[in-house]
C-alpha cells in the first residue's frame, strides 16, 4: 500500500516542482538578490506542502517526501532533515509560517557540522559556539545537531518543555551534571562518524545490488510470469564488502567511544560493554525496559548493530528505533532516551522503510554468503556452476512470498532445482525471514549436516531429527 501511495504522490510532486520553477522565472531578479536558487525554491515548496500534510497525517507527509526523493525533486538528505523537523514537532506547529529562510542565515548540513567538529581542538566547546549562533537565529542546524542543540543548550522555552511531565526526571540529570551533556555529545559524535562510514558503504551496495538482481517477465499471455535473475558472483562480492564495511564502522565506533571516555574522563557514561550492547540490539520490545540504565556507549554500539540487522530485514524493536532516529529523527534523541522510550516514539512516528521485492530477494541471496550460512550452503552454491540463479514467483499472501529456484544454463535454458525460497514477515514487529525449502531428493546432498544435527540432538537429550 505504501508503494502505491508514493506513486500517487509523484504526480503531485511534479506539479509542485513546475509551480516553484514558474514562480522563480517570473521573479528571477528578486530571488537572485536574496540568494534563493530555483532548486532551493523547489525545496521550499515541497517543505510547505509537507507542513500542511503533516498537520493532518504524518504518514502521508513522509510518503510525500519519499515520492519527492524518488522523483529526483529533492535530495534524500534534504528530505530526512525536513522529516526530522516533523518528528521534533516544529514543522507541524509552524504550518502557517512562511517557509523562506531569512537572508544571511547559514544552513549547516549534517556533514558540514561533523567536519567542523572533527577538526576542532575541543569539539564540545566548538559545538557550544555553534549553538549560541543557532539560538540567536544566525545559523540553522540539520539533524542530529539540532536535537543535540536542544538537549545541551536549549532556549528557555525549549528547556521548559523538557522539564514538563515524565521527561523532567531525565532532563534534570543534564541540568545538574555537565558530564551528562558532554557524554551525550561525544557518544553522538562517535556514532555519527561510524554511521557515516557504514552508510557510505550501504549506498554503494544499493547501487550494485540493482545490477545483481534483475526483474524480467517470461512466457506468453495468459501464462506470463514474473522472474528474477540473480548474479551470484556479484552477490557474494556484495556480502563480503558489506560485512567488511560494518566491521570497520563498528571498530571506528569502539575506538571513538574509548578515546573520548579516556580523554574527557567519561568512562562510566561512555562504557563500551559489547555483550550488553548486543543483548540490547537483539531484545524484544517487552525487554527494552530492562536496559533503561545502560550507558551512552552501550546504546551507541547497540544502535549500529541493530541498524544493520534492521536493514538486513530483521525488524527488531531497537532496530526499528535505531533506523528511525539515525535516518529520520536524529541520533542524539536515540541516545538521550531510554531504549523503550526511543522505540515508543519511533513507533508513534510510523516512518517505515519501504522495501521492494527485488531488494528482499537480493538480501535473501546475499545471506547465503554471510557466516555461518556461507559454509552451510557452499556446496549448494558451487552446484549452480554458471553463477546465475533464476527465481520465479510461485505464490503470494499478505505476509509471504514463495519463489521456485532454477539454475540458469549457459545456453539460456532453465533447470529446476527442487528448491523454494520463502520470504515472510513474522512476529509483532514483522521481522522479515528468509527460508530455503529443499525437496526430498536433497536429503542425500545434506546427509553430513543432517547426521551432525541428529548427533547434536542426542547429546543434549533431544529426540533424533527425522
Amino acid at each position: 500500500m505504501a508503494l502505491a501511495e508514493v506513486g500517487q504522490f509523484r504526480e503531485a510532486v511534479q506539479y509542485v516542482q513546475k509551480a516553484a520553477k514558474a514562480l522563480y522565472e517570473a521573479a528571477r531578479d528578486v530571488f537572485e538578490q536574496v540568494k534563493v536558487t530555483a532548486q532551493r525554491l523547489v525545496e521550499l515548496f515541497v517543505e510547505a506542502v509537507t507542513r500542511v500534510l503533516a498537520w493532518v497525517d504524518e504518514h502521508k507527509a513522509y510518503l510525500f517526501l519519499m515520492a519527492a526523493v524518488a522523483a529526483g525533486v529533492i535530495a534524500l538528505s534534504t528530505a530526512l532533515n525536513l522529516w526530522g523537523l516533523v518528528e521534533l514537532e516544529k514543522l507541524t506547529h509552524a504550518a502557517s509560517l512562511t517557509p523562506f529562510v531569512a537572508a544571511g542565515v547559514k544552513e549547516y548540513s549534517r556533514e558540514e557540522v561533523f567536519n567542523i567538529l572533527e577538526n576542532a581542538l575541543d569539539p564540545y566547546e566548538k559545538f557550544k559556539e555553534i549553538v549560541k549562533e543557532a539560538n540567536v537565529g544566525r545559523v540553522k542546524l540539520a539533524e542530529p545537531w539540532e536535537s543535540l542543540r536542544v538537549l545541551i543548550m536549549p532556549k528557555r522555552s525549549e528547556e521548559d518543555r523538557l522539564m514538563r511531565g515524565m521527561g523532567a526526571e531525565q532532563y534534570s540529570k543534564y541540568r545538574k551534571d555537565e558530564n551528562y551533556k558532554r557524554a551525550l555529545f561525544y557518544a553522538t559524535l562517535a556514532l555519527e562518524e561510524a554511521f557515516g562510514v557504514y552508510r557510505t558503504a550501504l549506498e554503494k551496495y544499493a547501487k550494485v545490488r540493482e545490477k545483481a538482481v534483475q526483474r524480467v517477465r517470461v512466457g506468453e499471455e495468459p501464462f506470463k510470469r514474473v522472474m528474477y535473475v540473480a548474479d551470484l558472483e556479484k552477490t557474494k562480492q556484495l556480502a563480503e564488502e558489506e560485512s567488511m564495511a560494518f566491521e570497520e564502522a563498528l571498530s571506528a565506533l569502539r575506538k571513538g567511544l574509548n578515546e573520548y571516555a579516556f580523554r574527557y574522563g567519561l568512562g562510566d557514561l561512555l562504557d563500551v560493554n559489547e555483550d550488553m550492547a548486543r543483548r540490547l540490539a537483539e531484545a524484544k520490545q517487552p525487554e527494552l525496559s530492562e536496559f533503561g540504565g545502560v550507558s551512552f556507549g552501550v546504546k551507541a554500539l547497540a544502535a549500529l548493530i541493530a541498524y544493520r540487522e534492521y536493514t538486513l530485514g530483521r525488524r527488531g524493536a531497537f532496530g526499528a528505533a535505531a533506523w528511525h532516529w539515525l535516518e529520520v529523527g536524529g541520533s542524539a534523541r536515540l541516545l538521550y532516551h531510554a531504549p523503550h522510550t526511543a522505540y515508543g516514539k519511533a513507533e508513534k512516528a510510523k516512518a517505515e522503510r519501504l522495501v521492494a521485492v527485488k531488494e528482499m530477494i537480493a538480501e535473501a541471496l546475499r545471506r547465503l554468503f554471510l557466516k555461518p550460512g556461507a559454509d552451510y550452503y557452499s556446496r549448494f552454491v558451487e552446484l549452480l556452476g554458471s553463477g546465475k540463479l533464476a527465481l520465479m514467483l510461485e505464490g503470494e499472501t499478505e505476509k509471504s512470498l514463495m519463489f521456485k529456484l532454477f539454475r540458469l544454463k549457459e545456453g539460456g535454458g532453465l533447470e529446476e532445482l527442487g528448491i523454494r525460497l520463502k520470504i515472510s514477515k513474522v512476529g509483532e514487529e514483522e521481522s522479515i525471514t528468509y527460508t530455503l525449502i529443499f525437496d526430498a531428493e536433497w536429503r542425500e546432498f545434506f546427509r553430513q549436516e543432517l547426521e551432525a544435527a541428529v548427533k547434536a540432538a542426542e547429546e543434549v537429550g533431544g529426540a533424533p531429527a527425522r
